[in-house]
């Protein structure tokens, strides 16, 4: 048990911070997505049905919150994980919801999507 509370709190208000980020499925979704790595949000779109609008406002939201990090190449536009501790979290709430230790290399697609 930690006892220092002191210390505690700026920790627990970042924690906090992200798992609010995460709250809503769309963004929980692709951060468990983007857990093996950079993608074009194309590729996002196509693996999770998410309608361009959508995830666009999404994408912004985590970006604004520090959750994601984008890249420009010409046309596209590429995010990932923003951190270590982000990437953790990700990592825990997706083995949490697969029932077993998430391989991080293992993204959704639709296909997977509409078999379960």
């Amino acid at each position: 048990m930690i006892r220092d509370s002191e210390n505690m709190e700026p920790l627990v208000a970042e924690a906090t911070s992200l798992l609010k980020s995460l709250s809503h499925p769309d963004r929980l979704m692709i951060c468990c997505q983007l857990r093996g790595g950079e993608m074009a949000v194309s590729e996002l779109e196509a693996d999770l049905g998410i309608p361009q609008p959508r995830l666009s406002r999404e994408l912004a939201k985590l970006r604004e919150e520090g959750v994601l990090t984008a890249r420009r190449d010409a046309r596209q536009v590429f995010y990932t994980l923003s951190d270590t501790r982000a990437h953790s979290m990700v990592d825990a709430i997706c083995s949490v919801m697969l029932g077993k230790q998430a391989d991080p290399d293992v993204r959704m697609t639709q296909t997977a999507k509409a078999r379960n």
